[in-house]
């Protein structure tokens, strides 16, 4: 079998992971370091599909979701008088990988939509005149502008949305075509659009909605013995991209179950102040990295007997799928050639510092769950790991009921040697 880029990210992985985790560590990993495995492993999986279903979000607000982009959509048609063919309203980001989790506190959490405006159908001048256009038209919402996008606070929503402004890479004027920012990769190619980067005032590739497939594609590759053995896999083909999926997820779609449980425990890291807010590792590193672990384990023909199983190797392999190119780290973006998504961590070392933080938290935590043999304390400790269960006596900062878990030495934040 030919060697791929990512089953060479996974070889490597591997072999980085072998030469830092202990034999004993490893040990205890091990499913078959379960009594009574197959008893064990079926309760333990139905532990995680319980934590899975409690962290997803409810599916009307979904329904909301999707009424708020038609009438986004329609006060962009009113308000610039732009033709209602020439608009294209994309969910993207968690609402169509289906790993959206809603937040340890229930607070507002981000929905994000791409607006993609056939530019040969409207009349913009230039990057910054089309992002202010489609700003102006949201006025009543007062949006918020960022670096990319329009946030809108819906009242009474139980989420905001970024909303980002965009063109399919092939509508952009013929004279902004040799300034673009970035090329987009041969891999779903024909999704790549152009948006605003507000900074530089130019137009930027990107791919969301490639992005998207590119995780459903990966997730509908069975690496279960028993799916290949079914010949389920239609039953797990990639879904079109549609108005905000439903986000039911089985555990045997692993790397589905995997950036769920990741985003959540990484939530739970902030919330208990193990790494600062405004250092935690972004999801979309997350996604990016067990996908590309997934893949690269699919591409050496990777099979596993439990979703457990392989759970385990995609925790403990997505630390080390972080590339090093020349002095920086790189975490390239599968659609859109050039672009970093680790770019940020080269500037502010901290930003890597919390990742290392919170993925030893990580490997510790699960070291704890799996050398847990009592199915009652096991489950406990489960749902004390992801914040699904209450404290007697909550105080803040843990004000919703969350029992805090007091850190190890082990986890303290690494000395920064004085880098921003």
């Amino acid at each position: 079998m030919a060697e791929t880029q990512y089953s060479y990210l996974v070889s490597e992985a591997i072999n980085r992971r072998d030469a830092q985790i202990s034999k004993t560590l490893r040990k205890s990993l091990s499913i078959e370091n379960f009594h009574d495995s197959s008893h064990q492993l079926e309760a333990l999986a139905h532990d995680i599909q319980l934590v899975n279903d409690h962290i997803k979000v409810d599916s009307r607000i979904f329904d909301e979701a999707s009424s708020d982009y038609e009438g986004i959509a329609s006060k962009l048609v009113e308000k610039l008088h732009w033709p209602n063919e020439s608009i294209r309203i994309i969910p993207q980001g968690s609402a169509t990988t289906k790993t959206l989790i809603r937040s340890p506190d229930n607070s507002k959490f981000d929905i994000d939509a791409v607006c993609s405006v056939d530019l040969t159908m409207v009349e913009v001048s230039d990057p910054m005149d089309f992002y202010e256009k489609v700003g102006s038209a949201l006025e009543e919402w007062e949006p918020e502008p960022k670096k990319r996008c329009w946030k809108i606070d819906f009242q009474g929503r139980r989420y905001y949305i970024e909303f980002t402004p965009s063109t399919p890479l092939d509508k952009i004027p013929q004279s902004a075509t040799g300034q673009i920012t970035f090329s987009p990769s041969n891999r779903y190619r024909e999704k790549a659009l152009a948006v605003v980067d507000t900074p530089s005032k130019q137009w930027k590739t990107s791919n969301p909605e490639g992005f998207s497939s590119w995780v459903s594609d990966q997730s509908s590759r069975p690496l279960l013995q028993w799916l290949l053995e079914k010949s389920m896999r239609d039953s797990y083909s990639a879904e079109s991209v549609t108005p905000v999926p439903a986000q039911d997820v089985e555990i045997s779609d692993t790397l589905r179950v995997a950036i769920r449980l990741l985003k959540r425990h990484r939530d739970m890291a902030v919330r208990r102040n193990f790494i600062e807010p405004d250092l935690k590792p972004i999801s979309i590193i997350i996604v990016t990295l067990l996908t590309q672990c997934y893949e690269g384990l699919a591409d050496k023909g990777a099979v596993y007997t439990h979703p457990i199983e392989l759970l385990i190797d995609l925790v403990e392999l997505m630390p080390y799928m972080v590339e090093r190119r020349g002095n920086e780290y790189w975490i390239a973006n599968p659609t859109v050639e050039g672009e970093n998504f680790a770019e940020e961590w080269n500037d502010n070392i901290k930003l890597k510092h919390s990742f290392d933080t919170w993925t030893n938290l990580l490997l510790e935590d699960l070291t704890e769950i799996m050398a847990t043999t009592d199915k009652d304390s096991r489950r406990q400790t489960i749902k004390e790991v992801f914040g699904c269960t209450a404290a007697q006596s909550p105080t803040p900062p843990y004000g919703s009921g969350l029992a805090p878990k007091k850190p190890s030495q082990h986890h303290k934040a690494p000395p920064t040697k004085g880098l921003a």
